[in-house]
């Protein structure tokens, strides 16, 4: 989806919700285009999704997603970068796997 699309889709999710509800979700960073990965895995992971149909049309920097999210009324109650996900998830493994280099994760609540 597009940053504008992205943007109406949560104004409508949280338009009719009561105070305190929440939403978890992934969002790509600025760098999602540019940023090539771990054996080309970020830039693989692009062509892949949009061989499939379904383009990646969108990033977001930080201060992006706080103010889509502030104008559907919500707040960031987590925001877990992909270091911190390395640091979370994958740490103790012993093979190659690793959180994706330009996904974060966040916890919005609404206001």
């Amino acid at each position: 989806m597009t940053k504008e699309e992205n943007k109406s889709l949560l104004n409508h999710l949280f338009a009719h919700v009561p105070s305190g509800s929440s939403i978890v979700f992934d969002y790509a960073d600025e760098t999602l285009f540019e940023t090539k990965g771990m054996s080309n895995r970020v830039e693989h992971m692009v062509k892949l999704a949009s061989a499939a149909g379904e383009p990646m049309k969108s990033c977001f920097t930080y201060h992006e997603i706080e103010k889509a999210l502030d104008s559907a009324g919500l707040l960031i109650y987590e925001h877990v970068t992909p270091a911190e996900i390395n640091d979370l998830f994958f740490k103790k493994r012993t093979d190659y796997l690793s959180a994706f280099e330009t996904i974060h994760y966040i916890h919005a609540v609404k206001k």
